[in-house]
């Protein structure tokens, strides 16, 4: 690596050297080609030197060709081009542009010109800004004073033509044509013919000057040219002795090692180890020695990542994907999945008493056995801990499973052996089954077949169990009813009617009952019959009961302000009333409304409903009796109820359900189970009511065999609060009536 950076810097000496001479190149270009533009600089003045000089002698032979012209013709015309001349000359009238000596042969005789005009020019003016010397200024200045005279007898010679008088044009032709005047013609031309020579030598030495340095500047130019071409060619060599191969050839190479290609080898010619082909080929082998590497430890992290360490069986990450590939495949073949969740009974006592290591030895014979029994063409996995699921795959009917999860059980419940010791375990298995009736999601299989595996193991362990679905739906059902309940009672969607209890042979009404119901916003209105099942047994329904005894004061205390004053009666579920803080719960009510006296309230116990504890229900009554709270037995007849309650608990009224009281007209045996009941309540001293009075004949007929108090449609329907007053007030009407 050493030698090859020595090499780069050697190299970087030769390019600072090659771009030296490049700019030097390109400098002797540029200034080779000033040369070159100068030479074209000189020839061009001395070609404007030379057309300016002829333009004297052109103007000096134009105004003589004039003269003598307007002194043969007499035209007018040309008396005018000859003043014309001379004040284009002298810059007082405008220069026509490519003006030269045909100029005037083209003007015709209605003066119309062949090119437009520039500006004024004096002719000395622009013999000075071409770069005429001062001597050579002299010579002009010598020529166009002659060319001045010259004029003067031009002048002369045109005013005698302009007479009009035949001898005197004849003096004017003389004058134009004898030695005089071309003494004064040859006074112009001799100096503009020295002029000639000094601007000719004046200019040739200017070219030849320039040529000179062109030619200089064109051999420092090949010289720098050739200095160069041999540079980059040494770079060249230099590149490659560093670099090893072309640069396309690296490129196609690196772009390889970009891409991720690290097989392919590098092959380096030999004595090229130390540049950077060589480099580039042992970094290659470095990165497939590295790739190689981290391919070994992707694979033992996705082994990781999907197998057990333990038992080596799929984990739960890899057995979810095998259970959405075997739920496709179930549903694609038409076949039954069955998917089944170990539990290892007694595991736990296993690892406390000798410890995890040979617990995990016990996971791992078991694992086998499990793997065993099941079959090499079904899936197990390990979830964690002592849980196992296995699968089993292409099943025609739920039977088919049944072989195969007995061979589980037995193969789990031999004993293990490890180092001596002898364990003997079980299992306790649940088995959910794909497809269903219903979509489910691979998860919700895994918890049935969890839930199952549940039941198994308190219905003794060792043993399998196959999930249930209609009773998870029903579950289900039953959960989300709860829910609506809950979120009911948090909505305030709970009403309260109340039913009148009167006494039949006065007429009086001598209470009321508080009767639930609950104002569902889908489902309307709804009986109590249709939620209270659910909740008889559950905590919801004591906090309901609450609500209802709660409701129950607020209400009397409405009823007391507008001053109607009567008993309301509640029913109590008997899992409500066996709750350890029933009377503090009811007592906190009281306090709640001091205005309303207790003796007010009497709680009717729903008898369909057993008593468990009578002890502690005969301590509860007596608890709320001492408040001055009643009790009575509702549906007297038709549940769990027995004389001992009768004899044992604090009970007041015995309330005849409506089945017995409906039909006393046409039913002879419910005629007799009234009249026996009357006695029976004679005999413990408790008053009755009949529920289910429908009609003004049953009233006769209950009032005939000793029934004075009843309650039913045929006296009044379950009402709101606010409908009681009113009604209240009609029925007083009626009964005076």
């Amino acid at each position: 690596m050493r030698k090859w950076l020595a090499k780069l810097t050697d190299f970087d000496i030769r390019l600072c050297v090659t771009l030296t001479v490049f700019v030097l190149f390109l400098i002797s270009f540029f200034v080779y080609v000033d040369a070159e533009r100068a030479i074209d600089s000189a020839n061009k003045k001395r070609l404007q030197s030379f057309l300016l000089a002829d333009e004297l002698r052109q103007s000096s032979d134009d105004l003589t060709r004039m003269v003598r012209t307007y002194a043969v013709t007499g035209e007018q015309r040309y008396r005018h081009y000859f003043d014309e001349i001379f004040a284009i000359r002298n810059g007082h009238a405008p220069k026509p542009e490519n003006y030269h000596y045909i100029y005037w042969d083209l003007v015709d005789a209605n003066n119309n010109r062949p090119r437009p005009f520039g500006p004024p020019a004096a002719l000395l003016d622009s013999m000075r800004q071409v770069g005429f010397t001062d001597i050579e200024l002299t010579q002009l200045v010598s020529a166009k004073q002659a060319s001045d005279d010259l004029t003067n007898i031009e002048q002369r010679a045109m005013e005698l033509v302009a007479s009009g008088d035949p001898l005197l044009r004849e003096q004017a032709l003389v004058l134009l044509h004898n030695n005089e005047y071309h003494l004064a013609k040859a006074g112009i031309m001799r100096p503009i013919d020295d002029l000639y020579e000094m601007m000719n030598s004046r200019t040739v030495d200017a070219v030849r000057q320039a040529e000179i340095s062109a030619r200089w500047l064109r051999l420092v130019f090949v010289v720098l040219g050739v200095m160069l071409a041999m540079l980059l060619w040494q770079l060249k060599r230099r590149q490659l002795a560093i670099l090893g191969a072309p640069v396309a050839e690296l490129y196609s190479k690196i772009e390889a090692l970009g891409n991720g290609d690290f097989t392919t080898d590098i092959v380096v010619p030999a004595g090229k180890d130390n540049t950077l082909l060589g480099w580039l080929s042992r970094t290659r082998h470095r990165l497939f020695l590295l790739e190689h590497t981290r391919m070994q430890v992707q694979q033992r992290l996705e082994h990781l990542a999907h197998y057990d360490p333990l038992t080596g069986l799929s984990n739960r990450v890899l057995l979810a994907e095998q259970l959405q590939s075997s739920m496709l495949k179930a549903a694609q073949s038409e076949s039954l999945l069955a998917v089944a969740f170990v539990d290892i009974d007694g595991f736990k006592a296993v690892n406390d008493r000798y410890g995890h290591a040979l617990g995990d030895q016990v996971l791992q014979t078991l694992s086998k056995r499990l793997v065993t029994a099941v079959g090499n063409d079904n899936i197990v996995a390990r979830m964690s801990g002592d849980e196992f699921v296995f699968l089993l795959n292409t099943l025609s009917q739920v039977e088919d499973s049944l072989p195969l999860l007995q061979q589980a059980l037995a193969s789990l419940a031999e004993p293990v052996t490890i180092s001596g010791v002898t364990v003997t375990l079980s299992a306790s298995i649940g088995v959910s089954f794909y497809p269903q009736n219903v979509d489910v999601a691979a998860e919700q299989i895994l918890r049935q077949a969890d839930q199952a595996m549940y039941v198994a193991k308190q219905a003794g362990k060792n043993r399998f169990h196959l999930f249930d679905n209609e009773a998870d739906q029903h579950t289900r059902i039953v959960l989300r009813s709860l829910n609506d309940i809950r979120d009911g009672l948090a909505r305030q969607e709970f009403v309260l009617f109340y039913q009148p209890k009167v006494n039949m042979l006065t007429g009086e009404c001598v209470g009321v009952e508080a009767l639930v119901r609950w104002q569902h916003p889908g489902h309307g209105l709804m009986a109590p019959g249709q939620f209270l099942p659910l909740i008889e047994h559950h905590e919801l329904g004591v906090q309901l009961g609450q609500w209802v005894i709660s409701q129950a004061f607020r209400q009397y205390q409405i009823w007391q302000a507008q001053g109607v004053t009567t008993s309301i009666s509640v029913n109590i579920a008997a899992f409500h009333l066996q709750q350890a803080d029933f009377s503090q719960q009811l007592g906190a009510i009281f306090d709640a409304f001091p205005a309303v006296p207790p003796s007010m309230l009497e709680l009717e116990i729903v008898e369909t409903s057993a008593l468990q504890d009578i002890a502690h229900v005969k301590q509860t009554m007596h608890a709320c009796s001492a408040f001055g709270v009643t009790f009575s037995l509702d549906d007297f007849g038709t549940g769990y109820s027995s004389l001992s309650y009768l004899k044992r608990l604090p009970i007041s009224t015995l309330k005849l359900d409506q089945s017995f009281v409906r039909d006393i007209l046409t039913d002879a045996d419910d005629l007799a189970i009234l009249q026996g009941v009357s006695r029976l309540a004679e005999a413990f001293e408790l008053a009755t009511i009949a529920e289910g009075v429908e009609t003004a004949a049953h009233m006769q007929k209950l009032l005939q065999i000793g029934y004075v108090f009843g309650q039913g449609y045929g006296i009044a329907r379950p009402m709101p609060a606010n409908a009681f007053v009113d009604w209240l007030s009609k029925w007083r009407n009626v009964s005076l009536s």
